[in-house]
């Protein structure tokens, strides 16, 4: 899944590798839901282009604007907005992704914040968290999870690190992933991480340990599996109602 983005092609080279990233983890989790007969999990789609903007149902705060501009220094899952999946299906739960956002990352600019290291793993990762929480919610609609049951506080963020490396553990069984690649994540989670006062999604040590129990499980001797990311970070999934 190279992206072949250059300064010349990012207009149209930028959704094209969101696309593929999407399509391959449509496959990934499509196939693991399929074996355990949970339905399809292929969320909704929405890349904002260049010069557009979004209206996303997951704001609707009195007097916020609820559009998303394609410069959004964000990503995320929305389980109301309703959008066609890869197949063109209205799907309801999207993931939406702004595209100036993702084509600053070739930049060095990762969400408004310079980064030394970046490239495609950088945004792969990035898309493959934010299915990380569309897997949650396709869960939690199959065995109709309450509330009360879903990921607590900030595991809820690092449960979809996990379950964003389980992607990436099966990308490197294809020789997807290297040492430059690894490289690119380990300069993310200082980004990507709590700092300061900011609470919610885990420190970089947090989020580490996160990408590397999906990766190479809770001993780390083997590839990752779904139900390392579910025992560490959703154990409210195993209680009986």
């Amino acid at each position: 899944m190279t992206s072949g983005v250059n300064s010349s092609n990012v207009d149209t080279a930028v959704p094209k590798y969101l696309t593929t990233l999407l399509d391959d983890l449509d496959a990934t989790w499509g196939g693991w839901f399929g074996e355990l007969g949970w339905g399809d999990p292929a969320p909704g789609r929405v890349l904002i282009e260049s010069g557009t903007s979004f209206a996303t149902e997951c704001i609707d705060e009195d007097g916020a604007s609820n559009r998303i501009p394609s410069d959004e220094a964000n990503a995320f899952f929305c389980g109301v907005d309703e959008e066609p999946n890869g197949q063109g299906q209205e799907t309801e739960g999207s993931i939406v992704l702004p595209v100036d956002t993702f084509a600053a990352i070739w930049d060095g600019n990762v969400f408004g914040v310079p980064s030394p290291i970046v490239g495609d793993f950088t945004a792969a990762i990035v898309v493959a968290h934010e299915y990380g929480h569309n897997v949650v919610f396709r869960m939690t609609e199959a065995f109709d999870i309450p509330e009360r049951r879903l990921p607590q506080g900030k595991n809820s963020e690092l449960f979809a690190d996990c379950l964003a490396a389980n992607w990436a553990a099966t990308a490197y069984q294809r020789d997807g992933l290297g040492p430059k690649e690894i490289l690119q994540v380990a300069t993310l989670l200082p980004i990507i991480g709590d700092t300061g006062g900011a609470m919610g999604h885990g420190s970089a040590v947090e989020r580490a340990r996160a990408l590397t129990i999906g990766l190479t499980g809770p001993q780390f001797n083997r590839q990752g599996q779904p139900v390392d990311c579910l025992q560490r970070y959703w154990p409210e999934f195993f209680e009986v109602s």
